[in-house]
């Protein structure tokens, strides 16, 4: 019985000590990832740190790059208020610009848009160019690129073109001037000669008169192409359309159905609004000469898909052949007998003058011609 007594604290001492033994080697291992740990956390809050002095290095690179830009910057929120810009911007805006509206800010600061390049003019005479993209945050970042330059020198290129073209058109213009001149001279001088009647008198008066119009006639369209690029202001394009039609119907002999048609009755360009009438009237009075016997002839506005304003005039009669298709714009290129030939190359010159462009479109059936010129948001 002792025995068995003595046995069994035998075992239980022997348990006591493996536990203690099991206890001191966990105990161990525990203290052993808590020094992991630790070590392991002042790590993370070193490299923390060192992160946190990246950001700040960064974000400092980041505020004087967008310090040093040559051109303006602002930050706009999703109500289009200005948060943030930079020192250009406030230069070529002027002041205030934080908390304002940037619409509001461009009513004040703008001249309006110039028609080369579509660039906008400050009310400071200079031009700048405006991108825009939105932010993933919401809100948006506008860039104004300073291109006061660059405008100026487009300007002069555009000037220097016209000034070559105006220089061709004259070379073949004394060729063009030539019969005409000759004419009204032989039939002034025909009226001095003794023993004419009053009725030749009156033959020779009016050819007389009839040969100086066609000059006059020369010299108004050289001075149409020459001013091309004349000050223009927002026009709608259905009233253009209706300017066009009120100097046309006059004209229109029997037979002839004129059709006007607006497509986007709020569709407005920015024009001269005499040049550009005078550029579609005289691609209506092609297809009244052009056109022998019924004529359908229609003159339509619409939104084309890029968004851009287009004018098309469109007619059923003969067409224009294809072997002449392309050459139908160049200056004194006519199939008419009394044609000058500076018709065509008058639209162009006003068109292009507009930043648009015209062209004869391939559809079967008559002439369909296409003026394309930016569209003005009237919002």
């Amino acid at each position: 019985m002792a025995a068995t007594k003595l046995e069994l604290i035998e075992n239980r001492r022997s348990e006591l000590h493996a536990a203690f033994l099991a206890f001191g080697s966990v105990s161990e291992q525990l203290s052993d990832a808590f020094d992991a740990l630790r070590t392991e956390v002042a790590q993370l809050r070193g490299q923390l740190g060192e992160a946190h002095a990246g950001k700040e290095h960064l974000a400092a690179r980041l505020s004087a790059l967008i310090t040093g830009l040559p051109g303006g910057v602002l930050v706009l929120d999703a109500a289009g208020e200005i948060q943030e810009c930079n020192p250009a911007a406030r230069e070529l805006l002027g002041e205030p610009l934080i908390q304002q509206a940037f619409a509001d800010v461009m009513t004040r600061a703008a001249a309006g848009v110039s028609g080369v390049g579509e660039h906008t003019e400050l009310r400071t005479g200079k031009f700048v160019n405006i991108s825009r993209r939105e932010l993933a945050s919401g809100g948006e970042v506008v860039l104004l690129t300073d291109v006061t330059e660059s405008h100026l020198m487009q300007v002069f290129l555009a000037r220097q073109q016209r000034l070559l073209t105006l220089g061709e058109l004259a070379a073949g213009l004394a060729h063009q001037i030539r019969t005409p001149l000759a004419a009204a001279l032989l039939y002034a001088s025909q009226m001095t000669l003794p023993g004419r009647s009053a009725a030749d008198l009156g033959r020779c008066a009016e050819r007389t008169v009839g040969s100086l119009k066609q000059l006059d006639k020369l010299v108004n369209d050289m001075l149409a192409f020459a001013h091309g690029g004349a000050a223009r202001e927002v026009v709608s394009v259905s009233a253009l359309l209706e300017q066009v039609a009120q100097w046309l119907r006059p004209a229109l002999r029997r037979g002839v159905r004129l059709t006007i048609r607006t497509q986007a009755p709020d569709l407005a360009i920015r024009a001269n609004a005499p040049s550009l009438v005078s550029a579609v009237l005289n691609l209506a009075t092609n297809a009244l000469q052009a056109a022998s016997a019924d004529l359908d002839l229609e003159l339509l506005a619409r939104r084309a898909d890029h968004g851009r304003a287009q004018i098309v005039v469109s007619d059923n009669g003969p067409g224009v052949p294809a072997q002449i298709r392309e050459r139908i714009f160049e200056p004194f290129f006519t199939t008419r007998t009394r044609g000058n030939g500076i018709g065509l190359a008058i639209v162009k010159s006003v068109i292009e003058a507009h930043q648009g462009s015209v062209f004869l479109a391939n559809v079967p059936g008559g002439a369909t011609f296409v003026i394309d010129l930016p569209a003005e948001d009237t919002a």
